[in-house]
């Protein structure tokens, strides 16, 4: 799908509003003022154009002549503060106004301006975007380079671990200041400057690339940081951090101080980073007032570098909601307003009544659940220092009375600016604050200390409580992640258009997430101490293009940076203007779409040329041109192009209101998708207006050839903003059609399309697929389901549909060995082309779906499993008996499914690394359904709940009763938190996953003889022989740039590998052990993260010991002068709690019908074997040993499957009824008692 947004709106002024509050810093400058023409000497840039074409050791020279003609007293040199000669020509310099003014007048410059300070534009991020973690990467990844503008970086963050990553590319010409402040650089971040040219270094602030503030590691971290696993603040947004491009290299550029950012500073590396060979700059800084676009330092310096090919991305600014507040709208930048994810930060106010508000908050404390007394700020004034209610119910510093505060919580009056830290609160004593916010507050600060900003309605019913009640009283809880199902919309503070110098070009391009996003921070900033922070802003929003656009390079590394740009701008999902009054102005082409931004079919390409004939239709003399691009470039007739003619791929018009309106716009679009392909030019607009396209229709013959078109418009309206679309459609957009169990199809929709068809009369819902994810043998003896139980004749009949993986069809587990013909009733297929796969009369049917994307690296496009995952199912559902199957050994015994004479018939629609998407999911249930299988089992499910009609596995579910098959679904692994369920459709069966009498253990002895029992599933021990013990902490990697407050986590690349070479080591935070691994241990001990009752399977032998015991064991390690200890290999031995529910299990109650009890039973889910992929990446075995709801799952299945096989005429409520009442008294499923 090939989209074009087009704009239109009323050219009436409007007054541009500034939420200055919103500024990480204040926005300000200390000068000396006098009347008329300023005397005292600022510091000035002088723009010259392009860089001089002779050696850059000339051009000092000619900056200090040209300063010594201006400068009547002596001391030019010292008035020169940097000279910009790498990548373009230019110089700062100490000058009076005066002295400005003669040098802007000169023919060799260009423009003179004032060097501003400007500001910052202060994980499920990716996820949100349809990016997730298992999306193919390129090869070429490794030679990205992405430049960060910003305030440094914290390199000793996991999130720039080099473990892995080869030399720099050799294209690369930059360098790694790395003298002061112990800063290294590394195979990572392959390069660090540093630029602070006027002014003095003031506190905190650290004469080094590292950054002192958080904000710069922060947008690094999120551009093109590593995975890092159970990243959080404080346990908030825990999960897996990671940038777009983890294998792209970092080149940082410290612009940005405790005193902000200086355009001399910001010239001055994007100077370095065009000649040190980036690729990507990311910056997200910028300035509130508009500038001509050379005047304005970002634009100058991204002019020069998209010249060069780099692609610049620039934040739009956090100076919205009002109009014309766009910051960084030059047409060579990519501009990035900021929007929310599916999730948003709260804190709950509790009042002594019992009512509860939601407010927003970012904070890691509470104030302990207790009641406290509650008091307006208003009303406790320091009276004594001057402040009286007017001034204190703002509650700033010094402003409340000590005595009254003092363990209460302070009810706030938001200032003016909207924000207020709760520090004033919290220095006069209080333990909570609650502010009330006057306006609209859709993002939420983090703070230290309990707070919540409530809503104005809200904030008033908590005022009127604390005015009616004699002794009101509060609370202030911690915040919590909850789903925010608007999501996603522009957030208020995000900067919006019109574009303020040249109105009909569309800025901001597009939106990507900017609200509460967690990355890496800087353990040194003021804000918060801590490794990872939760920000929000236009900055945060504008490292996700970056990442974006890094990827797209990655994949088509020879496209210009106007093509990068124009694939992320056409393939950008699209908004609703109902969350955004503004449309277009807020988020420009749409919501950022990394993925389909490889395949936009047409770009629209740009180069220098196009850029000149559009200045040159702005106004630009050809002086002044030719000083800016080096060459011979001129304003004609012939090249004087205006806005309508730049090959931009967006298209914006201003009118006045109730007059008739025409305009002709050319593009020429580059066909960079199939050789033979049409394009159909399809026009959606308001009344009002008329659109136009010629031609209609355009064929290419070849890659990389290009046609060009016309679009006309015109039209008479009163509206003061109207928004058509133009879709050039390749008639793809057809996914796939549902037609054998059920109606339903999948097509590519804008958001304005899919309500069209929610609201006909044939359509039941409509809802964007989404990506769902795994629900990740002693069982059935536990059971009490022996091999010997009596089985029907009728079980070779019952047919078992398995949603999964796909299957391995070779294992022991699957042998047709006395198995007749297929049932009479089977009507499904084998897709057996491909890969060498075949069925026999055990697998009697096997199909694969991937309708959406490629199919990644590792993964086979056939039913052939490659994860491990759908074979593991398959085998516990009906899989033949196998005797002496183990892992290693390890649960040596029989394997064996419920129904080892019963069919399989496999359907594969999750893919290793990618997950399964909906599209494939519904394809799979229609052909499941129509193939005449008796039992469906699906161990898949999404984190978060869906309307039944608006859930595929629920709507495939809901047809396969309805023809017959019953539906066995996992309950899900996000326990073990209440309302966490996962697939509570009433006419499912949903499975919980409980424990069997054997855990796996991994003993660790210690050298005074004390044995400690943790949990593990590792298949090597040590062999009872002693070897060094060692804590993490004191085997940094040096020599890679890391302390022991590092290598204490065990994370590769961190620890020394002399000091860890043979020894067992003791770690802080659980991991797969490939850290230590690759530093030579022999062992680990690692410490247990919550419940320890299940075993993870781990790289070289290591043991999960609870917390105290992992302390004992540090703790001898402390006080014993030559330390020792081994970690034996693992061994099954009885758990005589079980059977109990497992943590990671999910929860009711049920999330959307809340009288309706789910999970509906229990089976064996943890440590279970069965079959498995020799393929898989986790594991090369034909047996596993894995946990998961997904393995209780397919115990039912069997279970059903058998039941099935005694009563063929039983409807799946009837099977599911007597599981269900027959269950032991634990709810654990009890076959034998149906």
């Amino acid at each position: 799908m090939h989209a074009l947004y087009c704009t239109w709106w009323d050219r009436t002024p409007v007054r541009r509003l500034r939420r200055s509050g919103y500024s990480r810093r204040p926005h300000a400058r200390a000068l000396l003022r006098v009347v008329g023409m300023k005397t005292t000497a600022e510091a000035y840039i002088v723009y010259m154009g392009e860089r001089l074409k002779m050696e850059a050791v000339s051009t000092p020279s000619l900056h200090k002549t040209l300063l010594n003609q201006v400068i009547t007293s002596d001391g030019a040199s010292e008035r020169l503060i940097h000279c910009y000669s790498k990548s373009f020509n230019a110089f700062a310099a100490m000058l009076t106004e005066e002295e400005a003014n003669k040098l802007s007048s000169m023919d060799e410059v260009v423009s003179v301006f004032l060097s501003q300070q400007r500001k910052l534009h202060t994980t499920r991020s990716w996820n949100f975007m349809g990016f997730p973690t298992r999306v193919p990467h390129a090869t070429f990844e490794s030679e990205v380079i992405v430049g960060i503008l910003d305030t440094g970086i914290w390199p000793e963050s996991k999130s720039f671990d080099d473990a892995g990553f080869g030399p720099p590319p050799q294209k690369w010409k930059g360098t790694c200041q790395t003298s002061n402040n112990n800063f290294t650089c590394n195979n990572k971040i392959i390069g660090a400057r540093y630029y602070h040219f006027n002014g003095s270094i003031i506190a905190n602030d650290i004469l080094s690339p590292r950054d002192s503030d958080g904000h710069g590691t922060l947008v690094s971290s999120i551009a093109a940081g590593g995975l890092v696993a159970n990243a959080s603040v404080s346990g908030l947004a825990e999960g897996t951090a990671r940038g777009g491009v983890p294998s792209a290299r970092l080149a940082v550029y410290k612009v940005c101080w405790v005193e902000n950012c200086d355009d001399a500073n910001i010239l001055a590396a994007f100077d370095d980073a065009i000649a040190d060979g980036v690729d990507i700059i990311s910056i997200s800084i910028g300035s509130e007032q508009p500038e001509d676009y050379f005047s304005d330092s970002i634009a100058i310096g991204s002019f020069h570098a998209v010249k060069n090919g780099i692609l610049v991305s620039a934040s739009a600014g956090n100076s919205g909601p009002g109009k014309y507040s766009v910051e960084n709208f030059a047409p060579w930048l990519l501009t990035v307003a900021a929007s929310t994810i599916d999730r948003k930060f709260i804190s709950q106010v509790k009042l002594g009544n019992g009512d509860v508000y939601q407010g927003m908050a970012v904070n890691t404390h509470s104030s302990n659940g207790a009641l406290y007394p509650l008091i307006y700020a208003a009303n406790a004034p320091n009276a004594s220092a001057g402040f009286n209610g007017s001034t204190s119910r703002f509650c700033e510093q010094g402003t409340l009375d000590d005595k009254l505060c003092k363990g209460s919580v302070v009810l706030c009056d938001a200032a003016s600016d909207g924000f207020n830290d709760g520090s004033g609160p919290q220095f006069a004593g209080a333990v909570g604050t609650i502010i009330r916010a006057e306006g609209e507050y859709d993002f939420a600060f983090q703070i230290k200390y309990p707070l919540s900003v409530l809503g104005p309605n809200d904030g008033a019913k908590v005022l009127q409580y604390y005015y009616k009640t004699s002794h009101p009283k509060a609370n202030v809880a911690k915040s919590e992640g909850v789903f925010d199902n608007r999501a996603p919309y522009v957030a208020s503070f995000s900067s919006r258009g019109p574009n303020p110098i040249t109105s009909n070009l569309l800025k901001p391009d597009l939106t990507a997430p900017g609200v509460d996003i967690l990355a890496a921070w800087s353990p040194l900033s003021l804000q918060i101490s801590s490794l990872y922070g939760i920000m929000s802003g236009t900055s945060i929003s504008c490292p996700h293009v970056s990442g974006s656009a890094a990827y797209v390079k990655s994949f088509n590394p020879t496209w210009s940076p106007a093509a990068i740009k124009s694939a992320l701008i056409t393939t950008a999902y699209i908004m609703s203007p109902k969350k955004n009054v503004e449309a277009e102005f807020a988020y420009g082409a749409g919501h950022v779409n990394p993925l389909g931004a490889l395949k936009p079919g047409l770009v629209y390409d740009a180069d220098e040329t196009d850029y000149v004939k559009f200045l040159c239709g702005q106004g630009y003399t050809t002086k002044n041109l030719r000083r800016v691009t080096g060459d011979s470039s001129s304003c004609t007739s012939e090249t004087n192009g205006t806005i309508f003619d730049l090959n931009y791929p967006t298209f914006a018009l201003s009118i006045n209101k109730g007059k008739p309106f025409s305009a002709t716009f050319h593009r020429i679009v580059t066909n960079v998708g199939d050789s033979n392909s049409s394009y159909i030019a399809t026009v959606t607009v308001p009344n009002g207006i008329e659109i136009n396209v010629n031609p209609q229709v355009l064929s290419f013959e070849s890659v990389l050839e290009k046609k060009s078109f016309v679009l006309t418009l015109k039209g008479e309206t009163n509206g003061t903003l109207l928004s058509a679309s133009l879709v050039d459609d390749a008639s793809e957009r057809l996914i796939h059609s549902y037609t054998r169990s059920f109606n339903a199809m999948a097509a590519m929709l804008s958001e304005e399309e899919a309500k069209k068809l929610s609201n006909m009369d044939e359509v039941v819902s409509v809802f964007p697929s989404q990506r769902r994810e795994l629900h990740t043998t002693r069982s059935w003896d536990f059971m009490a389901f022996p091999s010997s139980a009596p089985h029907a004749a009728f079980e070779s009949d019952v047919v078992v549909g398995m949603l999964d993986t796909g299957i391995w069809p070779e294992s022991e587990s699957f042998d047709d060995a006395g198995f007749g013909p297929p049932p009479h009733k089977w009507n499904g297929t084998c897709e057996t082309a491909k890969h060498n796969f075949t069925c026999n009369n055990k697998v009697i049917g096997a199909r694969y779906y991937h309708l959406q994307g490629n199919i990644s690296a590792g993964n086979i496009a056939s039913p052939r499993d490659t994860a491990g995952h759908g074979s593991h199912t398959s085998s516990t559902v009906a899989g033949r008996l196998v005797a002496n199957a183990s892992l290693s050994g390890l649960a040596q015994g029989t394997a064996r499914g419920a129904v080892p004479s019963a069919r399989l018939a496999v359907y594969k629609v999750c893919w290793d690394n990618e997950g399964c998407y909906d599209v494939d999911l519904l394809a799979g249930f229609d052909d499941a359904v129509a193939d005449g299988v008796d039992i469906i089992s699906i161990s898949i499910g999404s984190s978060f709940p869906s309307a039944y009609f608006s859930d595929p596995i629920a709507i495939g579910s809901f047809h396969a009763v309805k023809n017959g098959v019953l539906v066995s679904a996992s309950a899900g692994n996000s326990g073990p938190g209440n309302y966490s369920v996962a697939n509570f459709a009433p006419w499912m069966l949903t499975v919980a996953a409980s424990t069997i009498d054997r855990k796996f253990i991994s003993q660790v002895k210690l050298g005074n003889g004390d044995v400690y029992q943790g949990m593990a599933v590792n298949t090597e021990g040590a062999k009872d022989k002693l070897y060094p013990l060692i804590y993490a902490a004191n085997a940094p990697n040096k020599t890679g740039g890391f302390d022991g407050s590092i290598s204490r986590f065990c994370i590769e690349g961190t620890l020394d590998r002399k000091l860890s070479r043979g020894s067992v080591l003791i770690c802080d935070s659980l991991n797969d052990g490939s850290g230590p691994q690759l530093a030579g241990a022999v062992g680990a001990i690692m410490p247990a993260q919550g419940a320890n009752d299940f075993a993870f399977e781990f790289k070289l032998p290591v043991s999960v010991l609870g917390v105290n015991d992992t302390a004992k064991v540090l703790l001898y390690s402390n006080k014993t002068r030559n330390p020792t200890a081994y970690v034996a290999k693992s061994e099954g031995v009885l758990d005589g709690l079980a059977p109990y529910v497992v943590s990671f299990s999910s929860r009711g109650p049920h999330p959307i019908t809340s009288n309706l009890l789910k999970p509906d039973l229990a089976a064996p889910g943890v440590d279970i074997l069965a079959a498995w992929s020799p393929l898989s990446t986790q594991k090369s075995s034909l047996y596993n040993i894995i946990s998961g709801t997904s393995m209780a799952c397919p115990h039912v299945s069997g279970s059903a499957a058998y039941v099935k096989s005694f009563n063929p005429t039983w409807s799946p409520a009837a099977i599911k009824s007597a599981l269900i009442t027959t269950s032991t008294s634990s709810h654990h499923l009890s076959l034998l008692q149906f």
